[in-house]
């Protein structure tokens, strides 16, 4: 048997999550079910590994999947057998110990806003998220997930202003369970002046608990950018395209969904009351 890395790009919408599930959609369940087609062979979690989990709805460019197989990899032939929102697009030969999830050396997420950057008060959202960088206990910014610990390592943080959006960025050595958006939702409250720039030096802190929780941003507008790892892949110039081609449809797709839905609303929803 032969371990592969192989980079993963997804659109999330359709899937409950990357991590495998019985009986749901996910993006692992997809590839296991892919690779098994192509090589012939039975496969499952233990043969086909994800560097990290991301949720319902959070879109990837660059995942890590370990694929160990007896064959030689090829992600083309295997792209054949996955929808059109998941593909593989570069791989390497793996070393023999290598773990995804332990030997990631880094993760980078970037979360695109909804608001308008207009709206928001951006230098106290600046100053609020330094506070995070280094490793805390961010306990009070995640999702309880069992017995794991809280701790989480965050190297670099921005906000930047890409092509009229707000953009976060944040890079990290581990992330925790619906940490990046809550943080999101932490500093549209900062910027839109509801919450204190200091509130997240008290979470870090521990002088401060929100009894009602934090509620996390919307998933959809989040994309774990890349694994970092360290191995050098070749890409597929076919996969590449075929990613383009799906993404292009995709956006033409939900322009005309838009189109036909805001002319629904217009001509028929508005007046309900009076349909005939």
């Amino acid at each position: 048997m032969t371990s592969y890395v192989a980079r993963v790009c997804y659109l999330g919408g359709r899937y409950h999550g990357s991590q495998y599930q019985p009986g749901l959609d996910t993006i692992q369940s997809e590839l296991i079910e892919a690779v098994s087609k192509w090589s012939g062979d039975s496969h499952s979690t233990q043969t086909i590994q994800l560097a990290g989990r991301t949720d319902r709805g959070v879109h990837s460019i660059g995942q890590i999947v370990q694929i160990v197989t007896e064959k030689s990899l090829d992600i083309d032939r295997i792209n054949r057998h996955l929808p059109r929102d998941i593909t593989l697009w570069a791989y390497a030969p793996a070393p023999s110990n290598f773990r995804p999830r332990f030997d990631a050396l880094m993760r980078h997420y970037r979360y695109y806003f909804d608001s308008p950057s207009s709206t928001l008060d951006i230098p106290p959202m600046r100053h609020s998220l330094q506070l995070m960088l280094g490793s805390h206990d961010f306990h009070q910014l995640a999702k309880p997930d069992g017995n794991r610990p809280t701790t989480a390592t965050i190297l670099n943080a921005c906000l930047i202003e890409h092509n009229g959006t707000l953009v976060l960025d944040l890079f990290g050595t581990n992330f925790l369970w619906k940490l990046v958006r809550k943080t999101v939702s932490l500093l549209q409250e900062i910027g839109e002046g509801k919450s204190s720039p200091s509130l997240i030096a008290d979470i870090l802190a521990g002088h401060s608990v929100i009894p009602s929780g934090i509620r996390p941003a919307p998933p959809e507008n989040l994309v774990l950018v890349e694994t970092v790892i360290s191995l050098r892949m070749k890409p597929s110039e076919f996969a590449i395209k075929r990613i383009h081609k799906h993404v292009g449809d995709y956006l033409k797709s939900l322009d005309r969904f838009k189109l036909t839905l805001a002319a629904v609303t217009n001509d028929y929803l508005s007046n309900l009351r009076n349909f005939p």
